[in-house]
């Protein structure tokens, strides 16, 4: 994955896909702005490894515009560009049925899940089409594909943001963008761990959904940014408006 001296700018840092993703990209020679909304602390031994000039920690709300406008703006002030834009924020909530989802945790999901990458797109494609092209990636989940059972709200802010990086990716290939969807199965993160171990209802659908994976296990993070880190790297020239299950088999389409 050729990504070396691309200026990346990633969403959701902090968590377990979006730490995977950080290190890969620095590991091979990119410089990362690396965005967190509360805590720094595993970034900041990035910064400490790769040093400055190469890791920049952003803090924000990607469901505010202002904060998404001030990072693309810091990014490009600190590294003299924007290559890529990744995103993997997602909300850290329980599983519920749909009529016990409550009036609050849809307006959370959907602003996080889907309004977050609209406004973060709105505001950095000028950027990307400005520099001669680039890459969006937008880490989601199956759900988008497939529906789950007890995130409903969720998985239709996932589809959503499939069929929004479609659409983008058609009306700006000309312009040399090129956009690209992950859709990760269940990934051993903490949320996943604490879905699935803290929860009566969300571990009978998480260990459903482990027994359907035709490899039996969840996925790594590090498998998910890897499929990220890719679609942004030199070698993925010819992949746009794609949206790429990593799901060991759960999703087959």
């Amino acid at each position: 994955m050729t990504v070396n001296g691309k200026i990346v700018l990633l969403g959701g840092a902090s968590g377990g896909i979006g730490l995977a993703a950080a290190r890969i990209l620095l590991e091979r020679g990119a410089r990362v702005g690396l965005h967190y909304r509360s805590s720094a602390d595993k970034l900041q031994k990035l910064v400490q490894e790769f040093g400055e000039d190469n890791a920049l920690l952003l803090k924000g709300d990607l469901t505010r515009r202002e904060d998404i406008e001030g990072m693309v703006a810091a990014t490009v002030s600190h590294f003299g560009k924007l290559d890529a834009f990744i995103t993997t924020i997602g909300t850290a909530l329980r599983i519920r049925p749909f009529l016990e989802t409550t009036e609050d945790t849809v307006d959370l999901t959907i602003a996080t899940e889907l309004r977050s990458v609209i406004d973060s797109v709105r505001a950095i494609l000028p950027v990307l089409i400005g520099n001669g092209g680039g890459r969006i990636v937008i880490v989601g989940s199956d759900s988008g594909k497939v529906g789950t059972s007890g995130e409903s709200v969720s998985a239709a802010c996932r589809g959503g943001a499939i069929a929004f990086a479609k659409s983008i990716a058609r009306e700006y290939a000309r312009h040399k963008v090129l956009v690209n969807v992950v859709c990760p199965g269940p990934t051993d993160t903490g949320l996943w761990n604490d879905l699935v171990n803290n929860d009566e209802f969300g571990g009978k659908i998480g260990n459903a959904m482990i027994k359907a994976i035709p490899l039996r296990r969840t996925g790594r993070p590090e498998e998910a940014a890897a499929t990220a880190v890719f679609l942004v790297s030199d070698d993925a020239s010819y992949i746009t408006g794609q949206a790429i299950s990593v799901s060991g088999g759960l999703t087959m389409s």
